[in-house]
């Protein structure tokens, strides 16, 4: 059985549900490259030139029963990058939270978490 987690951000339910473990690899060996860098928005930027990292991290979440995709995902998120980056942040809990050190509590954070935290703070 393929484990989901609930979770409601700003007013929406997200359900994420876990990915297939080569895939899970892959993704983890993308993220290591893209936030160890010292400038990581920067190097996300140029690694995701065309959007397709942010929408293969989002492709497993569920927003308020619509799959996230390349045809929804501009009608979710344009204005809304506040909640597009706590929907990246549950979707790395689920997913990485032993392998990158994303905790909830916010202890023993890694350049990864510490980016996303600092994002979603602000706004």
């Amino acid at each position: 059985m393929t484990k989901t987690e609930i979770k409601e951000i700003m007013g929406h339910k997200y359900i994420s549900t876990l990915f297939p473990a080569m895939q899970g690899y892959l993704l983890a060996r993308k993220l290591l490259d893209i936030f160890v860098n010292k400038e990581p928005i920067a190097k996300l930027c140029e690694v995701d030139k065309n959007g397709d990292l942010i929408l293969e991290l989002l492709s497993n979440t569920v927003r308020d029963d619509q799959v996230i995709n390349a045809g929804s995902f501009n009608n979710i998120y344009t204005g809304n990058y506040k909640e597009m980056m706590g929907a990246l942040t549950f979707v790395f809990e689920v997913n990485f939270k032993d392998f990158l050190a994303v905790s909830d509590t916010g202890e023993g954070l890694q350049p990864l978490a510490e980016m996303m935290a600092a994002v979603s703070q602000k706004g």
